[in-house]
C-alpha cells in the first residue's frame, strides 16, 4: 500500500510540474490606439482603424494577434504577465493596468499617479498616453502571507513639475475578484530620486522564489539593489563599482538567462559615446562585482541602444541604431564581432521619419531575439533565429516582421524560468529544478525533409534524448539536424533530465502531403495579419512543412494577381502595389489546397 501511495504522489507531482510551465511571458500586447491609428478620408469624415496587437507565442510558430476592440496606448513603457499556463492575465503602459478583456482591471484605471503621470495626458481628447522609459517597467510575482501577488515597478520622470519622482510601484493581489484580479496598493515611492536611466531590471534570486532588482540611481553611477521576498520589498544594497555616467541614459541593461551576469549598454545621448558595462552578480547576495567596459561609437542622438544575452549566455548582442555586435563570453578580450549595418531600409515616402533602424531586445520565448527599432514609429521589427550560434550564423533578419506603427514599445521581461541555484548556500527552500522539454523546429528551404531542431528547455537540463519516430536510433545531441525518409506524420519527442527528475516534450510534425483529402492538411494552421491590409501581408503556416508551399492570390474575377513561394513558419508577402479592393487567397502544397480565405487590401 505504501509502495502504491508513493506511486500516486510521484504520478500527481509529475503532472503538477509539468503544468506549471513558467509561460509568463508568452503574450507581448504591442501597438496602441493613438499611435497605431491609420486614419483614411471618406467624403467629410475621417474614419479610424486601430491596429492594437499581440505577438502570441502560445502557438509555434509564433502568430500575430489582432484586437480591434482594445483601446489602449504604449509610449515606450511596456509591462505584461501571463499566467503559468500562458493565458494573459494583465499589462500595462505605467499609467494604466488592463485585464485580458482589454479593461481595467480593478484598481487599474490609474496607477503611478502624480504629475508625471498628468504630463501625459493628451488635454483635449484625454487619451493617456503612457510612460516613454524603455526598459521602464517591470512585473514580479511573489506569495506574500498566503496570497499570490504581483509587483509591478515604474520609473516616473521630472517634466519640470514639483512632486516625488523616482521608482513607483503598484501590488496587485491575483485572486481576487474572481481570480481577475485587483489593484491593493499603488501610488507607492519605492525610490525617490530624478532617475536619467531607462532600466529596471530583475533576476531570481538563488532561492528560486524571490527577486532582486537593480536600479540606477541619479547620478547615473550608483546601482541600488533591492530585494523582493515573502515579506516585502527591501533595499539591499548601494554599490558604486565603476559604472558609467552617460549623464543621460538611453540605454538598455539585461541579466545573463543564468543569473550570473547583468550587463549594461549606456548610450550618451548627445556626444556619440557609448559604454558596455558588464559585470558578474552573485544571486545568493544580490552583488555585482568584476566590472567590464566597452567603449562603441554610436551616431549622435542614437535612442537605440540595446543589449541582450543569447539563450545559451556563450553571447552578448549590443547595438545602436546603426550597427549590431557580437561579444563572446567566454573571453571579453577578444575583439567584439560586427554582425549587421542597418541597410537603410524605410518604408512609406520620408526616409527621414519612416527608417527601421535598430532599437530596443525582448527575448522570446522560442529562443530568439526580437528588436524593436529605434526610430519614432517604425513599423517593422527585426529577428535573430539561432543567437547562440557565432557570427553571420546567429541569422539576424532586418525589418523582418511588418507590424503596425509601433513607438518603441516592446515588453520588458525577467527571465522567469529560472530556478534556484542548486547547492548554494541560498538553496535553502527546497525548490529544485525539474527540466521542463520544449523545442521548436524549422525546415530546410532547399529540402523540407530535413529539419533543424532548436532546444528550449529549462529549468537546468543536463541530457537530450531525442526520438525522431521513425525508428531511428535517439539522438542526444541538444539541437540537432535530422533528414527524414518520406513525406508523412511523425511523433517527435524530446526528453531532457538532471540528477531531479526528467521530462518528455512531444509533437506530431507532418512533412508534406500525399492526397488532397489527407488529415495532415486539417491540421495545417494558418493565420493572417494585419486584414485589412495596407502593403505587406504577414501569413504564419504551422502544424505543417509543405513539399511545395505556394500562396496565391486572386482579384475578384478570379485572376491571379500574385502568386508565392511560402515555408512553413512566417512569411510576407508584399500587397503594397495592388488596387483597394476584396482579395481570395489559397493556400497550397503542389496541387493540393490547405486553406483559403479573404483578404482585404485598403
Amino acid at each position: 500500500m505504501v509502495n502504491k501511495i508513493t506511486f500516486l504522489f510521484i504520478i500527481y507531482f509529475t503532472l503538477i510540474k509539468s503544468t506549471l510551465a513558467q509561460k509568463n511571458d508568452y503574450n507581448w500586447p504591442m501597438g496602441s490606439y493613438g499611435f497605431s491609428t491609420i486614419e483614411r478620408i471618406l467624403a467629410d469624415s475621417t474614419e479610424k482603424i486601430f491596429w492594437p496587437f499581440s505577438l502570441n507565442f502560445t502557438t509555434d510558430p509564433m502568430k500575430i494577434d489582432y484586437f480591434p476592440y482594445r483601446r489602449f496606448t504604449f509610449g515606450a513603457t511596456n509591462a505584461n504577465y501571463s499566467t503559468d499556463q500562458s493565458d494573459l492575465f494583465c499589462y500595462t503602459n505605467g499609467m494604466q493596468l488592463y485585464g485580458p478583456d482589454d479593461q481595467p482591471i480593478m484598481g487599474g484605471d490609474t496607477i503611478n499617479y502624480n504629475n508625471y503621470w498628468r504630463s501625459k495626458v493628451r488635454q483635449s481628447t484625454g487619451e493617456i498616453y503612457g510612460f516613454t522609459q524603455f526598459q521602464g517597467g517591470i512585473i514580479l510575482p511573489i506569495k506574500q502571507h498566503g496570497e499570490n501577488l504581483l509587483y509591478i515597478f515604474n520609473i516616473t520622470l521630472e517634466i519640470n513639475v514639483d512632486g516625488p519622482v523616482g521608482v513607483w510601484y503598484s501590488v496587485v493581489n491575483t485572486n481576487c475578484n474572481n481570480e481577475k484580479g485587483c489593484v491593493i496598493s499603488k501610488d507607492k515611492i519605492l525610490m525617490q530620486e530624478s532617475i536619467k536611466s531607462n532600466h529596471l531590471k530583475a533576476c531570481r534570486h538563488a532561492n528560486g522564489r524571490d527577486w532582486w532588482l537593480i536600479i540606477v540611481g541619479e547620478d547615473m553611477t550608483i546601482n541600488y539593489t533591492y530585494l523582493l521576498d515573502s515579506i516585502g520589498i527591501h533595499k539591499i544594497h548601494i554599490q558604486n563599482i565603476g559604472k558609467f555616467n552617460p549623464r543621460l541614459s538611453a540605454g538598455n541593461a539585461t541579466f545573463s538567462h543564468k543569473g550570473d551576469k547583468y550587463a549594461v549598454n549606456d548610450g550618451r545621448y548627445w556626444d556619440s559615446i557609448g559604454v558596455i558595462s558588464i559585470f558578474d552578480f552573485d544571486r545568493c547576495t544580490g552583488l555585482l562585482s568584476n566590472p567590464f567596459h566597452d567603449t562603441l561609437v554610436i551616431p549622435q542622438a542614437s535612442v537605440g541602444q540595446s543589449i541582450a544575452f543569447s539563450p545559451d549566455d556563450r553571447y552578448l548582442y549590443v547595438n545602436n541604431m546603426n550597427d549590431l555586435y557580437q561579444y563572446d563570453m567566454r573571453d571579453l578580450t577578444k575583439p567584439r564581432v560586427h554582425i549587421a549595418t542597418y541597410d537603410g531600409f524605410y518604408y512609406g515616402n520620408n526616409p527621414n521619419s519612416r527608417t527601421t533602424q535598430f532599437g530596443f531586445w525582448a527575448y522570446g520565448p522560442d529562443g530568439r531575439l526580437y528588436n524593436v527599432s529605434g526610430a519614432a514609429s517604425a513599423k517593422h521589427m527585426h529577428v535573430m533565429d539561432y543567437p547562440n550560434e557565432e557570427g553571420a550564423a546567429s541569422s539576424f533578419r532586418q525589418h523582418a516582421i511588418r507590424i503596425p506603427n509601433n513607438p518603441w514599445s516592446i515588453p520588458n521581461f525577467p527571465h522567469y524560468r529560472l530556478g534556484p541555484l542548486d547547492g548554494s548556500p541560498c538553496d535553502t527552500l527546497g525548490l529544485n529544478n525539474h527540466p521542463i522539454a520544449k523545442y521548436r523546429y524549422e525546415a530546410d528551404s532547399t529540402d523540407h525533409l530535413r529539419l533543424r531542431f532548436t532546444d528550449l528547455s529549462y529549468f537546468r537540463p543536463e541530457t537530450w534524448s531525442w526520438d525522431f519516430g521513425d525508428g531511428s536510433p535517439r539522438v542526444s545531441t541538444q539541437s540537432p539536424y535530422y533528414t527524414f525518409a518520406q513525406n508523412g506524420t511523425y511523433h517527435v519527442c524530446l526528453t531532457v533530465s538532471n540528477e531531479n527528475s526528467s521530462n518528455t516534450r512531444c509533437r506530431t510534425i507532418t512533412l508534406g502531403t500525399s492526397s488532397s483529402d489527407d488529415e495532415a492538411i486539417s491540421r495545417a494552421d494558418v493565420s493572417l495579419f494585419p486584414n485589412p491590409v495596407q502593403d505587406y501581408l504577414l501569413i504564419t503556416l504551422g502544424e505543417y512543412v509543405p513539399a511545395y508551399g505556394q500562396v496565391m492570390i486572386y482579384d475578384v474575377t478570379g485572376k491571379p494577381v500574385i502568386t508565392q513561394r511560402i515555408y512553413y513558419g512566417q512569411n510576407s508577402v508584399d500587397m503594397s502595389t495592388l488596387p483597394a479592393g476584396m482579395y481570395v487567397w489559397k493556400v497550397m502544397d503542389g496541387a493540393y489546397e490547405i486553406k483559403e480565405g479573404k483578404v482585404v487590401k485598403m
